[in-house]
């Protein structure tokens, strides 16, 4: 038997809540677009021949180096405008897909930056060590602070604005709870497409934990020598985040708990996204070695961004089926 859920008519906040909601979008959104302003300069500092923040400036050359400055040029402008997408009312019309695909990967790669490199890297670069990259790293200690210190803030921002977004276009989403997603005609299909995703996952926090916790194997000799806390941390995080989503898209799939249904969804969003956008932006730069990255990857380091980039796949695919059959689903009577 198929259940049929629908939307609770939900009351108008009173003024005084509505202004206070809206105070709060245009902070989070000019929260966000202030924090893109430093990583927008350097970029287009380094795009018109600028050498500032390398130590050797002969390193700043090469066209793959070109084109990667160029290409996360434009992702943090868009992070910019997704921003104003989730603030203003023209926001709401936009289609689902064309708002929802960015900001999953673009939190995706956020969140374990604000949660895990930010700190340690600010930490690094005050008080003198390796930095992210090592004693040989190619920029200098204030860069790292700068960038990630913004993309910290990015991530805050947007996850507010988004939050806030989400609220106003599908609050059902936040009154539901997990057993009460309506179970649509894609159920089997979902289920098979979380477990291999689950699957996928496995294999690729195992390593990543294996490398979190001292592990070399699969590590270029020479990126070993100089591997700090900063990576070992990177790759917990990238480990628990795959896993914890994961776990929320099984959640959901299989509507386990009791609990509200955002928990497993933020989780199941916020895990997916990592998972995939890290693993493709790990591929691109083995193949395209910008600046000299990627030159020491390992057959071992390949696979596992393989297994990561399809295991995003797959959960943003089951995501998106989930949802797409629930909103079907509320609609037959």
């Amino acid at each position: 038997m198929t259940t049929t859920t629908h939307a609770v008519p939900q009351a108008p906040a009173a003024p005084r809540d509505r202004r206070r909601i809206r105070t709060a979008r245009l902070a989070a959104c000019y929260l966000t677009i202030a924090a893109c302003v430093p990583y927008l300069t350097l970029k287009i500092a380094w795009l018109g021949g600028g050498t500032v923040g390398w130590k050797d400036p002969a390193e700043a050359e090469g066209s793959a180096l070109y084109v990667a400055n160029a290409i996360t040029l434009g992702m943090d402008a868009l992070a910019a405008v997704v921003a104003l997408t989730f603030t203003y009312r023209w926001g709401r019309h936009v289609p689902a897909w064309l708002v929802l695909t960015p900001i999953w990967v673009g939190v995706g790669l956020l969140a374990p930056i604000a949660l895990s490199a930010m700190p340690v890297v600010v930490i690094e670069s005050l008080t003198g060590p390796a930095g992210v990259g090592g004693s040989e790293a190619g920029l200098e200690g204030w860069v790292y602070a700068m960038v990630y210190g913004g993309f910290t803030l990015q991530a805050a921002g947007l996850a507010a604005a988004f939050t806030l977004y989400a609220r106003d276009r599908w609050a059902d989403l936040f009154r539901l709870g997990t057993a009460e997603l309506a179970q649509g005609r894609t159920r089997p299909l979902q289920a098979v497409l979380a477990v291999a995703a689950a699957v996928l996952v496995a294999g690729y926090a195992a390593v990543q934990l294996y490398w979190a916790f001292g592990g070399t194997a699969g590590i270029a000799e020479e990126s070993a020598a100089v591997r700090t806390a900063t990576a070992s941390l990177v790759n917990g995080v990238w480990a628990v985040m795959a896993l914890a989503g994961a776990g929320g898209l099984l959640t959901l799939v299989y509507r386990r708990g009791s609990g509200p249904l955002w928990r497993p969804l933020a989780a199941a969003w916020v895990g997916s996204g990592s998972v995939f956008a890290w693993s493709l932006y790990g591929l691109v730069v083995v193949l395209g070695q910008p600046g000299g990255l990627g030159e020491q990857s390992t057959v071992l380091n390949d696979y596992t961004l393989l297994f990561g980039l399809l295991a995003g796949l797959l959960m943003g695919l089951t995501g998106a089926v989930l949802l797409t059959d629930r909103e079907e689903t509320g609609r037959r009577p």
